[in-house]
């Protein structure tokens, strides 16, 4: 018989052996989302589990993600470098870490949008936080962008482009876009779990946000017009993480933006599972 240990469903029937109590199994919509994100424990080992079966028996494993973004950052960066009169050596990284932190945000919205239906069978066996299937979503893919992002910076160190006392930013920068892809995921789960029309809407605006935010341009080339790119929340998370790693100090409209983000996002996710959390095994 399969050790337990090697699935998912035997590691969450490990973690709910080890939590035998009131605050885990008898959580409330009140208490889900505290509840479940505090297990860090629980939701990483399922995160990095879900790694290990996806890129099971693969030479790369998750590398695979990496190597395609970077040929496609090779292609798209000596492409557009000229076509905007572009510095090879400054566009690149800015191209790279904009794709990289953009398929991170993509993938959790995409993934988010079917989180409670990929899981309904353990959302309908074992009684635990919701939350836990989200935040498993957005470590997984977290992961994938830790060892990513790392790629950039190295080519950045090629071309001669050393890392500043800026760099250190990164770290809280990083903490804001896992937390508000956690919400993100959080919301879009319990809509699409009731509503599955939601999930072609959200990727059909997915592609038309990728257009519209500043990835493959500068924000400086729209003359005039920077207010489109200043009430784009995903360009404000993008500069939390690629403005340090440039060297540039962080406007403090992308800290604002993406602060006022977090608090209303787990504010509306908040709302939301306290008035659905018992409905959703239901909606499954």
């Amino acid at each position: 018989m399969k050790n337990n240990t090697n699935s998912a469903e035997g590691i969450i029937k490990s973690s709910n052996d080890q939590l035998m109590n009131d605050e885990w199994h008898h959580h409330t919509g009140k208490t889900d989302i505290y509840v479940g994100l505090k297990r860090i424990d629980v939701w990483t080992a399922l995160g990095w589990h879900d790694i290990k079966q996806r890129y099971r028996r693969s030479v790369l494993g998750p590398f695979w993600f990496t190597l395609s973004t970077m040929i496609m950052v090779g292609v798209l960066g000596f492409l557009y470098s000229t076509l905007l009169n572009q510095k090879i050596t400054d566009y690149l990284p800015y191209l790279g870490i904009g794709l990289i932190i953009w398929q991170y945000i993509s993938t959790c919205v995409n993934e988010g949008c079917v989180g409670f239906i990929a899981s309904a069978y353990i959302v309908k066996q074992i009684r635990m936080p919701l939350t836990v299937h989200v935040a498993r979503i957005a470590c997984r893919n977290f992961i994938i962008l830790l060892h990513s992002l790392p790629v950039v910076i190295v080519l950045m160190l090629f071309f001669g482009t050393y890392p500043t006392a800026e760099f250190l930013m990164v770290f809280p920068g990083l903490l804001i876009l896992f937390l508000n892809s956690v919400w993100i995921s959080l919301v879009l789960s319990m809509l699409c779990a009731r509503y599955r029309d939601v999930l072609p809407i959200v990727g059909n605006v997915l592609q038309v946000a990728f257009f519209f935010t500043p990835i493959m341009w500068q924000k400086d080339l729209l003359k005039g017009r920077e207010w489109a790119a200043d009430f784009n929340p995903f360009y404000h998370l993008i500069e939390l993480i690629r403005a340090p790693i440039l060297g540039h100090p962080i406007e403090i409209e992308s800290w604002v933006y993406s602060l006022i983000l977090l608090v209303v996002g787990f504010v509306l996710s908040q709302i939301l599972m306290i008035r659905f959390r018992e409905r959703i095994p239901y909606w499954l």
